[in-house]
């Protein structure tokens, strides 16, 4: 997936930089695996890196409808921290902007608005739907946010390249 991605951005150093936690996924087998939903979760904040990231997702998601019969969804999951109540007045704005993204790739994409810590809601949303991978606004994996996800995250994190 990162490969078709680094030929359509014509880059040759995009895996090297994107992948900042490596999590290999086991093989799905059996009958139905081209029926299976192929799930992709984006930490999202409204924040410009978080957008890059959700714009990311949306790009891989296309690429992965083209060269797979699955049905391919984007998870857009925004926590609100439960010490900062304020913030959850802006959760419907900032989903809504990940929405209309969306609709702009004529992607499928499915929010979440969680309470919590950021990377313990992150992570069980991977949990929960089985993700493939988890994309975060960050650039390198000594992010504060990337090493809270080492520990609980079932899926590979991918961030953005400097």
């Amino acid at each position: 997936m990162i490969m078709r991605l680094e030929a359509a951005l014509g880059r040759r150093d995009l895996a090297k930089n994107i992948v900042l936690l490596l999590r290999p996924k086991p093989p799905v087998a059996g009958p139905n695996v081209e029926d299976q939903t192929i799930n992709f979760v984006v930490g999202y904040s409204g924040s410009a890196h978080s957008q890059a990231a959700l714009d990311l997702a949306l790009c891989v998601a296309h690429q992965t409808r083209l060269a797979k019969p699955n049905p391919v969804m984007v998870h857009v999951v925004y926590v609100v921290d439960k010490t900062r109540p304020k913030t959850i007045a802006n959760a419907d704005r900032i989903l809504w902007q990940a929405r209309c993204l969306a609709s702009e790739w004529r992607g499928s994409l499915n929010a979440h608005l969680r309470v919590g810590q950021v990377a313990t809601e992150l992570s069980q949303v991977a949990k929960e739907i089985g993700a493939e991978v988890l994309l975060v606004g960050c650039h390198t994996d000594k992010h504060q946010l990337v090493r809270q996800l080492d520990s609980q995250t079932p899926c590979s994190v991918l961030g953005l390249p400097k």
